[in-house]
């Protein structure tokens, strides 16, 4: 899979999305299943956070996922 598959506000911490981010639910596996790897776009949280933190986006579009992540 590559890079820009994967959500570009996964497990980066609490203040953008939780899901991801240090303990891992079963709520949280099943919406990594189903979003944050290759279908984020279709995520209602991933279109709150873009709103919310553009800057992220441009980020990952650029293929600077190391920082994106951080």
């Amino acid at each position: 899979m590559a890079s820009s598959d994967i959500c570009p506000f996964y497990g980066i911490n609490d203040d953008y999305c939780d899901v991801g981010y240090e303990y891992i639910s079963p709520y949280d596996v099943n919406m990594i299943i189903r979003f944050c790897s290759g279908r984020h776009t279709q995520c209602t949280k991933y279109w709150e956070l873009a709103e919310r933190f553009p800057g992220q986006l441009v980020k990952a579009k650029s293929g600077d996922m190391q920082l994106a992540i951080k």
